[in-house]
């Protein structure tokens, strides 16, 4: 506001000189009194940088990141997708048909590093592939099965896991009162076996 009372000032300054220097003194008084009541273009709208909301945390969409991640490796396989700087980048893991991890980090529905596979023995890779046979539900079902189970949750990580002998899918929710919720959901039959809400 200050700004723009002082570049009014000085075009009315400029005005003033050229048009003295014209001899229209009247035409100067004129001249003033338009700038004098006329609103500056700029006063009394908000600019966009200040109208506009920021984004708010953890607004990257999940299954946005996922599928990007999947089109990045083809033919590839989610196992585990984590949200990053309040949920402006996810860090993504996807595994090949042949076992091979990928890692890379998706903002705003592209990845912007990676894909970048992991240097493992074949004895990792074959765990990973027995991992994801025995799953039956993949990323998005389960993360359905989440979202029924803590409603107004926002998943923030979700990996594919083992638990006491179980493949389940384990996941941190969080919900708009602060919660964090610790979920996991067996990946054959669905079933939510754990759900445990921590207020932070």
């Amino acid at each position: 506001m200050g700004t723009v009372l002082v570049m009014n000032k000085a075009i009315i300054v400029a005005l003033v000189g050229a048009t003295v220097l014209a001899g229209g003194c009247g035409t100067v008084l004129r001249e003033v009194e338009r700038l004098a009541v006329q609103p500056s273009p700029s006063v009394g709208t908000p600019t966009s940088v200040t109208s506009s909301p920021a984004r708010a945390p953890g607004a990257a969409d999940l299954a946005r990141a996922a599928q990007a991640a999947l089109g990045a490796v083809p033919g590839s396989t989610l196992t585990s997708i984590e949200a990053e700087e309040h949920g402006h980048v996810w860090e993504v893991e996807v595994v090949s048909q042949d076992g091979t991890e990928h890692q890379m980090d998706v903002r705003d529905g592209k990845v912007v590093s990676g894909p970048t596979p992991e240097d493992d023995d074949a004895r990792d890779k074959a765990e990973r592939s027995k991992l994801l046979s025995a799953a039956k539900l993949d990323y998005a079902r389960a993360a359905a099965k989440i979202t029924a189970a803590v409603p107004e949750g926002r998943i923030t990580e979700l990996s594919l896991d083992t638990e006491r002998g179980r493949t389940v899918w384990e996941a941190d929710v969080r919900t708009p009162d602060g919660t964090k919720h610790e979920v996991a959901v067996d990946a054959v039959t669905g079933e939510i076996t754990r759900n445990n809400g921590t207020r932070t």
